[in-house]
């Protein structure tokens, strides 16, 4: 039996893990109220059988755990000490009990994020979200009082709501690169490009047929927004491989959206990409008729949202395959694949196409972006033959 959401308890003790905590409960679908950085709130859930209380981040951990800090609490006990036990590590918790917590402490904090995620997620649902598997490592409780920590958290808006996106009304230029450092996205921002796309995921021969690439790209620009609050645009492009035999097109790309979802909502800070963008391509048999390929792009569509309603999926293909599986009549954004940049224009044109990606540019980069906004896509990039941030737009 899976525990309802109104009685699971994320309790955090700083206030970058209380983030962490909003983020999970967005996945899971709990509600914020059960968000909280209070010391005593916590003690109070996690001493009776009736809420699952999930501690994040390594603070929070120790402090259910011991009490390193001395903080106040209902039961009157001295620093060092707590009744509470940790649930059985390595595994989902699906029941509440008296005097017991879930550890969500990773040894990193994209760690403690996925293990928030995952943990609450299994408590509400009965399993991990679609596209994880093993749990990361989960911390041991130590006796440290961790610098920052407070017996009441406060200051975090989730008001704002998780995606602040720019408003685009003309045509703009963005730069997709590889982005393998946070560094390098600070750089886009301050060479002046108003949008930033990145490959998040590259694909796989099986279930769920994509996977985060190693460097983290759209990590690295979640952290760059979370640290500067730049108004840019953010693409956020998913390469999908095909479905296995015995696995429908739909299947293969719903367990893909799915899967992206579930690795965004995980993501640092309160910022999310604009776009979800399907980029069908990689192992097995591709589609060969418009009703598979747009099953597949209908697939992702749903598996996005089956974790999150606030992502905006979108697809993107070339031209050839725009005509061919006649993707104008998919009711969803389209971006579309072109090249090369100078003296080319698009050859098609639909109501859902919302940009261009085009490639190459070089350096001065300023006549290729007057190029590409003539072509009349609001999210359009350019890319650099090393796929870095070569120069500034202007």
């Amino acid at each position: 039996m899976t525990v309802r959401p109104e009685q699971v308890l994320l309790y955090a003790a700083t206030q970058g893990d209380l983030v962490k905590c909003y983020a999970a409960a967005d996945v899971a679908g709990i509600p914020y109220s059960q968000c909280t950085g209070d010391f005593q709130t916590a003690w109070a859930k996690c001493a009776d059988d009736a809420t699952l209380v999930i501690a994040v981040g390594g603070a929070a951990l120790y402090a259910l755990y011991y009490n390193p800090c001395g903080w106040s609490n209902p039961a009157a006990m001295p620093a060092g000490h707590t009744p509470f036990t940790q649930e059985p590590a390595g595994q989902g918790v699906q029941a509440a009990r008296a005097n017991a917590f879930v550890n969500a402490a990773g040894y990193t904090a994209l760690d403690s994020l996925t293990l928030a995620v995952m943990l609450s997620y299994y408590a509400v649902h009965g399993a991990f979200p679609r596209g994880y598997t093993s749990l990361p490592a989960q911390e041991v409780p130590q006796r440290v009082c961790v610098t920052g920590s407070s017996p009441h958290v406060v200051g975090v808006s989730v008001a704002q709501g998780a995606n602040p996106s720019p408003t685009v009304s003309t045509p703009s230029v963005g730069l997709y690169a590889a982005f393998a450092t946070e560094q390098e996205v600070l750089q886009a921002f301050q060479q002046g490009w108003p949008g930033v796309a990145t490959t998040a995921g590259l694909g796989t021969e099986t279930a769920p047929y994509t996977r985060v690439i190693a460097s983290q790209p759209d990590v690295n620009i979640a952290r760059a927004f979370a640290a500067t609050n730049h108004p840019a645009w953010w693409l956020s492009f998913w390469t999908v491989s095909w479905p296995q035999a015995g696995t429908t097109f739909y299947e293969a790309g719903y367990a893909a959206g799915a899967y992206a979802a579930s690795q965004i909502e995980a993501y640092p800070g309160l910022r999310r990409p604009d776009f979800v963008i399907l980029d069908p391509e990689g192992y097995n048999n591709p589609a060969s008729t418009a009703a598979e390929f747009q099953s597949f792009i209908q697939g992702f569509v749903a598996g996005v949202k089956s974790v999150s309603a606030r992502l905006q999926p979108a697809f993107y293909v070339n031209q050839w395959q725009y005509v061919t599986y006649d993707l104008q009549a998919v009711e969803l954004p389209c971006f579309i694949a072109i090249a090369p940049i100078a003296g080319n224009r698009p050859m098609v044109n639909g109501t859902n196409i919302r940009g261009y990606i085009a490639y190459y540019a070089g350096c001065p980069a300023a006549s290729y972006v007057s190029q590409v906004k003539t072509w009349g896509g609001l999210y359009n990039t350019v890319q650099f033959r090393d796929s870095g941030i070569d120069c500034p737009p202007a």
